[in-house]
This record gives C-alpha cells, structure tokens and sequence, in this order.
C-alpha cells in the first residue's frame, strides 16, 4: 500500500464515520495521523495488546522489524546521545569499581526526589544495578561508587515520516486506517470546539 492508497482508505472510513468532515480533511493530516496511529499501535504490539488479532508468527516478525539494537558506546561522563527511538527497551552499562568490571543491566530512575532516592537504599544506583536517567536526548547512568565507561541498548525503532509515495507495509493494515480515522476526527472536533463562542462552549452547543 503507497501513502496515497492510504490517504484514500482513510478518507473513506472518515466518510463513513462523519460525511461532514471529508472535505475538511487535508492529506497531510492523514499523513500526519497515520504515523501518529503507527507508532501508538507498535506500543500496544510491543505491550501485547494486539496479540488476539494476529497469528504468533506474524507478531514477532513484527516486533522483530522494529526492535534494534544499539552496540555498545563510549561514555562521557556515564552518558551518551540518543538517536531518535520509539521505546527504550534495554539499557546495559559496562561498569568499574576497583579492579573489578563487567556489562551490568540498568533500570529507569523513578519520579522521587534526590533527596527520598539518597534515603532510600531501593532507590539508590547500584553497581549492578545501575539506575539511568533520560535528560535532553541522552541517557545518563547515575555513577555511585562506580563509573560507567560504555552503554549499549535495545530499543523500539521510531516509525519513518509517511509521504504519498511511501511504501506502507505493517500487517496491521485496517486497524492503522481506522486508528488514523479516529485520530483525524478527534483533531477535527477539537477544531470545532475552539473556533465555538466562549459562551456555546460553555454550555456544550454544537
């Protein structure tokens, strides 16, 4: 299916849903919302959600196309840049205390505050279990007692921009299309509701 296929599944599933609105939709929208609907459905795939829809084999494939895998880098300071990615899946730190050193797993940092993580010992960055944070495209391992001299990880690959001429080929063809659909209405009613009078939208007159 080429983007301009389905920029015209689309139109016809919104035409379905509200004949109002197709004329008021744009091709860049659909474009725009259909990479938007990509990458939330790769999220539900990757959660499992849409296990039910497709056959094992079909699934993994799937998820095997977008997952990749970074090799490792050198740190500085315990950090190093991202590329643009969907998901972070698997963070690993190559770690050095002492004479000791050794590729270690790494989890997320949590919402507490510094001062709850320094008194909390669940909460601490560990040496072999060292915690990250993801601070202006980088990723950061918090280096307690140890330092981090390389990273490598696994991640979800972030879905290519989709033009007329693109060539779209997921095996979740009409669940992309009706989420598109969905997504293009929503922007178009929210539409609605800011351009309403104050008091109209007020009182919920459409």
């Amino acid at each position: 299916m080429t983007g301009a296929e389905f920029i015209t599944y689309v139109k016809v599933k919104i035409n379905r849903l509200d004949t109002a609105a197709y004329e008021a939709v744009d091709p860049e929208e659909i474009l725009f919302y259909g990479r938007e609907a990509m990458k939330r459905i790769s999220l539900d795939f990757d959660k499992g959600v849409y296990r039910g829809t497709l056959n094992s084999a079909t699934y993994l494939n799937y998820l095997a196309s977008i997952t990749k895998t970074e090799p490792e880098k050198v740190c500085t300071d315990g950090a190093i840049a991202l590329p643009l990615l969907l998901k972070l899946k698997d963070v690993q730190a190559y770690v050095t205390v002492g004479a000791n050193s050794g590729w270690v797993p790494c989890e997320p940092e949590t919402n507490e505050s510094n001062s709850l993580r320094e008194n909390n010992p669940f909460e601490k960055s560990f040496v072999d279990m060292p915690n990250y944070r993801l601070i202006d495209d980088k990723i950061q391992v918090v280096q307690n007692g140890f330092t981090c001299s390389k990273i490598k990880y696994e991640y979800l690959k972030y879905p290519d921009e989709i033009t007329e001429v693109s060539i779209i080929n997921v095996p979740y063809q009409s669940e992309l299309e009706d989420m598109t659909a969905t997504l293009v209405l929503e922007n178009l009613e929210s539409r609605r509701i800011e351009t309403q009078p104050a008091i109209s939208r007020s009182l919920n007159i459409v």
